[in-house]
């Protein structure tokens, strides 16, 4: 009896937008909790090469914020000024 062959499945493609989102105008989902964990990690390193001067990571960095769709920079936020 002849072994049965089998097709392994096509990979998925991380960066296909979907398109029922897209035709409605419609944002894709909040991250979630473990993936703005991540985005903030990645932010706090980016500006750890930067301080150090290494623009080889900080690129590389950045092309993974890219690829998640978050920002590059982050947003300040600061406290109410008193009078």
């Amino acid at each position: 009896m002849a072994a049965r062959k089998s097709t392994p499945p096509a990979p998925l493609e991380p960066d296909v937008v979907d398109e029922d989102l897209a035709a409605a105008g419609e944002e894709p989902p909040a991250p979630t909790a473990v993936e703005a964990a991540y985005i903030e990690a990645l932010h706090r390193e980016r500006e750890g090469y930067t301080r150090y001067d290494r623009k080889d990571r900080v690129s590389a960095v950045e092309a993974e914020l890219t690829r998640l769709g978050a920002p590059l920079e982050r947003a300040v936020t600061r406290p109410p000024e008193t009078a």
